[in-house]
């Protein structure tokens, strides 16, 4: 059921994506760079902010630090403040944000399938 719940992106015009099919978004100053698990990176005019604020009612996100937005079903592992992706990117979580991401983060990756 939750790969059903779009999330509402604009651009120009309206764009909508399944939050599954998404595996992070990367900031790029006022664009966003949107990564798929599948599939080819695709920037849009939109700030990583305004993505975040739309998509409040979702938990499947984290924001570690200012730079990415990523998807908890795309964590590897959680390793000495660090967020290890199946892409093998290495993500910091930054200082002020450790007291909040990190027990989100080991909660589900413990229960994780």
């Amino acid at each position: 059921m939750d790969s059903e719940i779009y999330i509402r992106i604009k651009v120009g015009g309206r764009i909508s994506l399944f939050t599954k099919d998404v595996a992070y978004f990367e900031a790029d100053w006022n664009y966003t760079i949107i990564h798929y698990h599948i599939g080819k990176p695709k920037m849009v005019a939109t700030t990583l902010g305004h993505i975040q604020g739309r998509m409040l009612n979702k938990t499947s996100f984290v924001r570690p630090n200012r730079k990415y937005l990523i998807n908890l079903d795309y964590i590897d592992s959680l390793k000495l403040n660090e967020l290890h992706l199946q892409n093998d990117l290495h993500v910091n979580i930054s200082r002020r944000r450790k007291l909040v991401i990190i027990p989100i983060v080991e909660y589900y990756l413990e229960n994780k399938k």
